[in-house]
């Protein structure tokens, strides 16, 4: 096992499309990624997951147009996985995807969000055939989307800097099955379809997102405003759901630390494997979803994230969440 190493300083932010199925870890990702310099945020695909497509792409939209980013176009995904019906997690992200706050308000503003027509695996496509070798994709849904342009004949493997997934586990307790990850879970054909197709260059599972645990009181030092209120209001319903779930007395936050300790803070990636992966796809509702070692040896190595820095991490995504809702 080796730490990740940070890459060279780029001269220019970093372009990046954030694949999401926005619920509460979703809204923190999205929050960091629309506000950080370091990034060039081109556009959000959205995929159902945590809630059904139309509340992901409301949920999108008015979280860039809070943070005034109506500029970040956002195209709409997959409603369904590939083959099977569609699992929502009401009891963990609430009805819409927001915790006990729900964006479904009339906002005029609203309006000026760029809700592109092109559905997200052409949006995917076009970007690949535009700049090729440029776009760098961070999944943190389901990996439907990705899976569908690629089987609409999108070279992603070839066709984009990087994909970064926040899915699966592999030695970890699943959060869904005991071996399953809820990404995973929900659409095990795509993840397959991706892994076979080679194109997922670095996953993030709970083996590494499970590292560090954010309590209420982590939030306490956000500067007060609109945007902070929807935050703590969505946190506070994550927390109560683990620790009916768990009896934990807080939260973990998958998705911005995926986010993070992919681009933004690699440095904090303590530990890392290379493995050829698979992923279940059995009728099995108890194993499918389950990441596994392959013997193909055709099969494309992908680097997985097994261990982050904690603390650092946490102090990270606070402060950067912090500049986030403090506009």
């Amino acid at each position: 096992m080796q730490p990740m190493e940070a890459p060279a300083p780029d001269a220019e932010p970093r372009p990046l499309i954030l694949d999401v199925d926005t619920g509460i870890d979703d809204m923190v990702a999205l929050l960091i990624a629309a506000t950080s310099p370091e990034l060039n945020l081109r556009g959000v695909t959205c995929v159902a997951g945590n809630v059904e497509i139309h509340h992901v792409a409301r949920n999108t939209g008015k979280i860039l147009q809070m943070v005034g980013r109506q500029d970040v176009p956002v195209s709409i995904g997959a409603a369904r996985p590939l083959v099977r019906p569609l699992r929502t997690a009401a009891e963990t992200h609430g009805r819409t995807g927001t915790g006990y706050v729900e964006l479904t308000g009339e906002d005029p503003g609203l309006a000026s969000t760029d809700y592109t027509a092109v559905p997200a695996p052409r949006y995917l496509g076009a970007h690949v055939a535009r700049h090729p070798g440029e776009m760098t994709v961070v999944a943190l849904g389901p990996l439907t989307n990705l899976a569908a342009a690629s089987l609409e004949g999108v070279d992603l493997a070839k066709g984009l800097r990087e994909v970064v997934w926040m899915g699966g586990t592999l030695e970890e307790r699943g959060n869904t099955t005991e071996t399953g990850e809820w990404n995973a879970c929900v659409d095990p054909e795509a993840v397959e379809a991706c892994l076979a197709a080679g194109a997922i260059d670095r996953i993030f599972p709970l083996d590494a997102t499970q590292d560090l645990l954010f309590e209420m009181k982590d939030f306490d030092a956000l500067p007060r405003g609109r945007l902070t209120t929807v935050v703590r209001d969505a946190i506070r319903f994550y927390v109560n759901f683990h620790l009916r779930a768990d009896g934990i007395h807080g939260c973990y936050l998958h998705d911005p630390v995926t986010l993070i300790g992919s681009l933004l803070r690699p440095d904090l990636v303590s530990e890392t494997v290379t493995e050829r992966l698979a992923c279940d796809t059995s009728s099995d509702a108890f194993v499918a979803g389950t990441l596994y070692r392959s013997d193909d040896a055709d099969r494309t190595p992908v680097t997985v994230a097994t261990a982050i820095d904690a603390e650092p991490m946490k102090a990270e995504l606070l402060a950067r969440l912090a500049r986030a809702v403090g506009g």
